[in-house]
């Protein structure tokens, strides 16, 4: 059965009728990157993605499809850098360079304000993006055109995360037991919590070696109930701040 709020499923005037009921934007961001031997390589590009679904059922309109493309490093690595060999990429991860990042979110989003939306969310499940995000809602005060717009990304559920994470320590970080949590609420056969005690041993480079027993131990502990909570909170939170700025327009 077709989406009502997904861009790629809506038939025209299906389009028009949420957009002139809704005229709000959202689309999620990530790369494809290794998240330990564990995860798929989607789980930065569909966890924003996912909030943003959620966000968008609740408040109304209409949902890009994902983009799976963000800079590596911080504040992102340069196409020359990309290409020099000279830095751990963590393939199969794969990186766009941050010029070309920061130009396709901003026409993106001019294409959206040229449309006529009124109310845009960019929303990055990667950590460079979020902060890229934040960068061009900064330099362009949160308006392109007549558009109002919020970059970010799942920066915001630190206070949620936070919270957990004081009764629970050792929860945070990549690719362990807050990021695989949201990653299972997405698509738990995209995740096997059986593989972590191989990151250490596999022979593919991993961000997520090293990490201390306590850390692995609270890893095999993700689960889809707290993956849930959390995308919600972020859900609750874009939808709250998009009929934000669509009341003010």
């Amino acid at each position: 059965m077709r989406h009502r709020h997904k861009w790629e499923e809506m038939l025209p005037e299906e389009f028009f009728e949420e957009f002139e009921r809704a005229p709000i934007a959202y689309w999620g961001c990530g790369a494809m990157e290794d998240h330990g031997l564990h995860n798929a390589l989607g789980a930065d590009c569909y966890i924003a993605y996912e909030i943003c679904l959620r966000a968008v059922e609740m408040s109304g309109g209409i949902l890009f499809p994902p983009v799976p493309f963000a800079p590596a490093g911080i504040p992102g690595l340069s196409r020359e850098e990309l290409r020099s060999r000279k830095h751990q990429l963590y393939h199969p991860s794969l990186w766009v360079s941050r010029e070309v990042c920061k130009q396709l979110c901003i026409e993106l989003m001019e294409a959206m304000s040229n449309m006529g939306f009124k109310s845009c969310i960019g929303f990055s499940g990667h950590w460079p993006g979020d902060l890229l995000l934040q960068e061009i809602q900064k330099e362009m005060d949160g308006c392109i055109g007549e558009m109002r717009f919020w970059g970010g990304g799942t920066s915001i559920l630190q206070d949620v995360i936070g919270k957990e994470a004081e009764r629970n320590p050792g929860i945070q970080g990549h690719g362990l037991m807050d990021e695989t949590s949201m990653h299972m609420a997405v698509r738990e056969d995209w995740v096997d919590l059986s593989r972590v005690d191989r990151i250490d041993e596999s022979p593919i480079p991993s961000q997520v070696k090293g990490q201390s027993d306590e850390k692995l131990a609270k890893l095999k502990t993700a689960n889809v109930e707290f993956g849930n909570r959390l995308l919600n909170a972020g859900a609750e939170k874009l939808a709250k701040m998009a009929l934000e700025m669509l009341n003010k327009s």
